[in-house]
């Protein structure tokens, strides 16, 4: 009895061991691997299940992308002719520059050829009044035609000019101005806006109006510049007297009669009242009681003020110079 009673604790403790060990194994060995792996398992999901979700999202905005640039596509607005020669673009650079233009010079530099499309290659410089010259701009980059302008430079430039009529100088404010133009032409298949349809010329190439998209005023610039960049706050020289006013600087105040200032010059005896122009202002003050004259002149955008007086040292003298006065006679 012992002997079996001993027998069968050995088996229980042996299957006890057993089951013991197989638990500890399961739980502490097989157990965390098998979480480990659905641990991965579960995250590559969520990555794929995110880049998936990325992937949508990418998909959304590359069609959008797509659509944008179809729309741009099917409105682009330049043409690009197959062919044009060098005189026809020419020819339309003298039409965007006979009014306004003191000069234009413009000389071709030379033709490039690229697999995409070709251009000529012109270099213009001249003199125009600034408005002028912002108009030929704006006509190169908004018309249908396909230029491009490249290194552009513009300085000011004070310039002398005599009517055919006129007899004086006047002074104008220009610019003077270099820059390379780009005219582009044969172009890919469909690179180019269509040409069907009724034509009319612009840029040396017959445009297809009635095909052409309508661009709303609101998406292009102005046509006439805001302001004048090139129009000195203070003027380098001084307007010539075209009109050929009094210049009170230079003539000689002789009289002061009737409440009017009488000035001696090259042209002789003349009369000036308050409020009346003389060169570069008018008269403020003419006073008869101290025998002087006040005028207020605007020296290129430098406000003066220039103050003449008879200096006859009697303030009942009126007048001063060579004139002879005769007494007055009863007859």
């Amino acid at each position: 009895m012992k002997l079996n009673s001993t027998r069968n604790l050995i088996v229980l403790a042996f299957i006890w061991l057993m089951t013991t060990g197989a638990g500890v194994y399961v739980t502490f060995v097989q157990q965390p691997e098998e979480l480990e792996r659905a641990r991965r398992a579960e995250e590559v999901a969520r990555l794929k299940q995110g880049e998936v979700g990325a992937l949508l999202v990418e998909a959304a905005q590359s069609d959008q992308m797509a659509m944008e640039a179809l729309s741009r596509w099917n409105a682009r607005y330049k043409v690009i002719p197959d062919s044009i020669s060098s005189p026809e673009v020419i020819g339309y650079l003298n039409d965007l520059t006979r009014v306004g233009f003191k000069n234009f010079d413009v000389t071709l530099d030379g033709i490039t050829r690229r697999p995409d499309y070709s251009y000529y290659t012109y270099e213009a410089s001249g003199r125009a009044f600034y408005a002028s010259l912002y108009h030929f701009l704006w006509g190169l980059e908004n018309n249908r035609a396909l230029y491009r302008i490249r290194e552009l430079t513009i300085d000011h430039e004070d310039v002398m000019t005599k009517d055919k009529k006129a007899v004086a100088e006047r002074m104008e404010v220009m610019v003077s101005f270099s820059l390379k133009i780009d005219a582009y032409f044969d172009g890919l298949k469909g690179m180019s806006a269509e040409k069907s349809g009724a034509a009319t010329p612009e840029g040396g190439v017959l445009l297809a109006a009635a095909q052409l998209p309508t661009v709303p005023s609101s998406v292009l610039p102005s046509m006439r510049p805001a302001s004048n960049p090139f129009f000195p706050v203070v003027m380098k020289n001084l307007p010539p007297n075209t009109n050929g006013l009094i210049d009170v600087e230079k003539a000689v105040l002789v009289a002061i009669v009737a409440g009017k200032a009488v000035f001696q010059d090259a042209n002789g005896f003349r009369r000036a009242g308050v409020g009346d122009e003389v060169y570069l202002g008018q008269i403020t003050t003419v006073d008869p009681q101290r025998g002087s004259v006040v005028a207020r002149l605007n020296k290129g955008g430098i406000a003066d003020e220039i103050e003449l007086n008879l200096d006859s040292g009697n303030p009942f003298t009126q007048a001063r110079g060579d004139a002879r006065l005769a007494p007055i006679t009863n007859q």
